[in-house]
């Protein structure tokens, strides 16, 4: 039977085991790793695991909403670069976390197994990290608009050029490698000059 924690101590275990795992992960790969490791070296019972995910999927779908949310608030810290040319802050915004995405979904187990865990389970886990995408664009347009750079923004629109280079990344393979790159930049810089008037 798993001991009952407080709610300040779920979440120090929750972000000790969130860490712990990415670690973990990065270092074997999503199959190879047991949770009764993970909470031997997090330093709590096997059974506590459960207080926070039903199964090892559910903390693998967790943990890229973690990061994504991690590198969002950085990303916020920067927002006031973005007041000379939103449209171009925002492209490089989103061709940036692309290919670094795409990057890290050919080189690491961890991001490969999350994609497949995202197709098993279907939209409903896809979209949490959506929302968190969604969450960061309210904050930037606001931004921009409490300090006049622009007339509106679609804010929708946007989420596309989002939601599209995923897309756009997930199937490179298709692309000769030459261009991809270029086509990716083009692609977002298109949307998001289309979405948003200065």
């Amino acid at each position: 039977m798993s001991k009952a924690f407080t709610q300040e101590e779920k979440q120090i275990i929750k972000e000790k085991l969130m860490e712990t795992a990415l670690n973990l992960f990065h270092d074997k790969g999503t199959k190879s790793l047991s949770i009764a490791e993970l909470t031997r070296r997090v330093g709590i019972a096997q059974g506590s695991f459960y207080t926070f995910w039903k199964n090892k999927d559910a903390l693998i779908i967790e943990l890229i909403a973690y990061r994504a949310r991690q590198k969002l608030y950085s990303t916020e810290k920067k927002f006031s670069a973005s007041l000379t040319n939103p449209a171009e802050f925002l492209t490089d915004i989103i061709y940036t976390s692309s290919i670094d995405l795409m990057t890290k979904i050919q080189t690491q187990p961890i991001y490969k197994d999350a994609f497949k865990v995202f197709e098993a389970t279907g939209q409903n886990e896809a979209h949490k990290i959506e929302i968190l995408y969604q969450d960061f664009l309210t904050k930037l347009v606001s931004y921009w608009k409490q300090n006049g750079v622009i007339k509106w923004a679609d804010q929708k629109g946007l989420m596309s050029a989002f939601i599209g280079s995923s897309v756009l990344c997930s199937q490179c393979y298709q692309f000769d490698t030459a261009y991809f790159n270029d086509v990716l930049r083009i692609y977002i810089a298109a949307i998001v000059n289309k979405y948003i008037e200065v």
